[in-house]
Parts: C-alpha cells; sequence; structure tokens
C-alpha cells in the first residue's frame, strides 16, 4: 500500500513563529491552510503545499529532530509496513502518539528520521 500522503513537520521556536510561517507560505506561496489548534499550550498550522503534500507547524516543538512523515490510509497498513523493518532502523514501535495517530518511526538510509503513521 503506498502512502496517501507526505507531511513536513517544523519544530517553531514560538506560537508567534508559527503565525508568521503561515502567512509566508499564504501570502507568498499560496499554500492553503488545512487545520490549525492552539490548545494545551500548543499552537499548531497544517498548509496543504500540493496535492497530498503538507507542511506542519508547531509549537512549543517537540524536543529533537522532526520525521518526515508518511501517511498510510489505516492502522492495518501502518503495522504492515513495520514488519519490513529491521530492528536496527526502528527508533519507535508503532504506538498510539499524544494527538491520536498511530504510527512508528524509523532511521531512514541518509539519516533522516522518518515517521510512518495513519489518522484512523
Amino acid at each position: 500500500m503506498s502512502p496517501r500522503a507526505l507531511w513536513l513537520p517544523y519544530a517553531v521556536s514560538s506560537k508567534e513563529g508559527v503565525d508568521s510561517a503561515t502567512r509566508f507560505y499564504t501570502d507568498h506561496l499560496g499554500l492553503s491552510k488545512v487545520d490549525g489548534w492552539d490548545r494545551d499550550g500548543e499552537r499548531g498550522m497544517v498548509l496543504r503545499a500540493a496535492g497530498e503534500a503538507f507542511l506542519e507547524f508547531v509549537s512549543p516543538g517537540a524536543q529533537g529532530e522532526t520525521p518526515i512523515a508518511f501517511e498510510l490510509a489505516d492502522e492495518r497498513a501502518v503495522d504492515e509496513r513495520f514488519r519490513q523493518w529491521t530492528d536496527a532502523q526502528v527508533l519507535r514501535e508503532p504506538r498510539q502518539y499524544p494527538r491520536g495517530h498511530y504510527g512508528f518511526e524509523v532511521r531512514g538510509p541518509a539519516g533522516a528520521r522518518v515517521m510512518v503513521w495513519s489518522e484512523k
């Protein structure tokens, strides 16, 4: 099963930074807002970059590097993909994340942190 979307999340140093990033990408590149939130001390915004490719800005950002994220159709598809990786590549086994999505994280061959996840 192929990914249904590509997400590029970015940790932003302040809530105002989320607003600045949103204005920059909507005003200068014409990206459209897809989702946004401001709750539990976290502000975030999701912008559609092209087709099913999204930029996500969140503050306060998570500690450490942010992953390149590939969205799959459902949890079953996530579990199927997880079985393809060796233990040496796995950073986080499949689990429920705080915002409700389900997924896992691995280290890609070029060193990037990669998340494979689903909302459903």
